[in-house]
């Protein structure tokens, strides 16, 4: 398959490290820098751990690496932890119900490729892999998500025993029994595809490399409830060696990945799966700060997501720098009446006290206009009823308008707090 060797034929000259400068974005989402890997990182597998942290491992580096580190979303930064037991190239890992992360499958070299049917799991407490049951079948490039009730499917991938294998079969992990079983295959065979979960216990699969070396941008919807794959719409654009996670308001972001029938550059674009209503948008998403192709990501517990490593470029030096996706937390606003509106492009909260309130229970109280309000809702806006103090309501009703300095923070579900200070014009109803 000569498609399949261009997508695995990753440098290992890395004395050249690309560190792009920050390329800021707007919209509904964009991605800003935060601490670089240990070691550059490509063809690795991430998982979220259970105290929120962000473990990565194995991939390419120089060979076939079998260490990992996890990243701790806090301080930016990241720290090497205990290997794997085998070193593992294009594996999938998820987050188990416990806290720890399964890593299986995936590939590497010993006098002959070897494809990997074998599981472990970290254990972030005792800093130790455990091995788990292999799974019924070896594979490379497969996609893994958690379900709902705490299993893992892990779908498709590929081997290669004398003849290749390009899979759609799929199996379940259950962390309970330790135990692998096969459930419905997707309807389409695909490697170096993307797969995150969805509300309801579902999962996403789309892109990767189908039948004939040809890249997709199709998708499909696993339903663990009637065992059943169901296509959904497209995404904008074919991505193969893309990366994909979960946000906090439900949807999936896909970011990176490249169409190796066309060029050996990797993309910095992002789009968003909804699960609403079936269908990706790149609408407002802002790309990445570099292209990226073979890189991992992860959600983080906040709802943002991280991606870091891979490669701009097949062939190119191998990505040390990472990022987070983030909600947008720009917003406009308006007063009619006593209602606050909010123009924003993210779902969210907005509160909103006088300004004039100490930010600290020691400070002097002060006489205040503004009682502090607040509500949640999704773009394009959101809506506060403003509650007045009983001397704003004593000066509305001489003077028929009231101006109050209101502090108005508005924090985007998987996204930075902001907040802005105002003067809101608030004037009685007409009689």
């Amino acid at each position: 398959m000569v498609q399949r060797a261009a997508l695995l034929a990753l440098s290992t000259l890395l004395s050249c490290l690309l560190v792009p400068p920050f390329a800021a974005a707007s919209g509904s989402g964009s991605f800003a820098l935060t601490g670089s890997t240990s070691a550059p990182l490509a063809e690795a597998a991430a998982a979220p751990l259970g105290d929120g942290r962000v473990l990565a491992a194995g991939g390419v580096y120089g060979g076939y690496f079998s260490g990992a580190e996890v990243f701790n979303p806090t301080s930016g930064t990241w720290g090497a932890v205990s290997p794997m037991s085998t070193p593992r190239a294009d594996p999938v890992a998820a987050r188990l119900p416990d806290g720890r992360v399964l890593v299986a499958g995936g590939d590497y070299y010993s006098g002959g490729q070897v494809y990997l049917k074998s599981a472990e799991a970290y254990n972030p407490v005792a800093n130790i892999w455990t091995s788990l049951s292999d799974m019924g079948t070896p594979r490379e490039a497969a996609v893994a998500a958690p379900l709902g009730d705490g299993r893992v499917l892990v779908a498709g991938g590929f081997y290669d025993d004398g003849s290749p294998h390009l899979l759609k079969s799929a199996e379940i992990y259950n962390p309970a029994s330790n135990l692998w079983a096969p459930v419905a295959s997707m309807s389409t065979p695909r490697e170096f595809a993307v797969a995150a979960p969805l509300p309801g216990g579902r999962v996403l699969v789309a892109g990767g490399i189908g039948t004939g070396g040809v890249p997709l941008g199709s998708a499909e919807v696993y339903d663990p409830a009637g065992n059943a794959w169901t296509g959904v719409g497209g995404m904008s654009t074919v991505r193969s060696l893309a990366v994909a996670a979960p946000l906090g308001d439900g949807r999936v972001l896909v970011a990176g990945g490249s169409d190796p029938s066309t060029s050996l550059n990797g993309f910095s674009s992002a789009e968003v799966f909804n699960p609403s209503t079936n269908s990706f948008s790149s609408t407002g998403i802002g790309a990445m700060t570099t292209a990226r192709l073979a890189a991992v990501a992860a959600p983080l517990s906040d709802g943002r997501a991280l991606v870091a490593g891979g490669v701009a470029r097949q062939g190119g030096p191998v990505l040390s720098s990472a990022e987070i996706f983030a909600a947008t937390n720009t917003f406009s606003f308006s007063v009619k009446g006593r209602q606050l509106t909010l123009g924003v492009q993210a779902g969210g909260s907005v509160s909103v006290s006088d300004a004039a309130a100490p930010l600290k229970a020691a400070k002097k109280k002060r006489r205040l206009l503004l009682k502090p309000s607040s509500a949640t809702g999704d773009p394009p806006t959101i809506t506060v009823t403003l509650r007045l103090s009983k001397l704003a309501k004593q000066r509305l009703r001489q003077a028929g308008k009231v101006t109050v300095r209101a502090r108005i923070t508005f924090t985007p579900q998987g996204g930075v707090a902001n907040t802005r200070t105002a003067k809101l014009r608030i004037r009685s109803k007409k009689k």
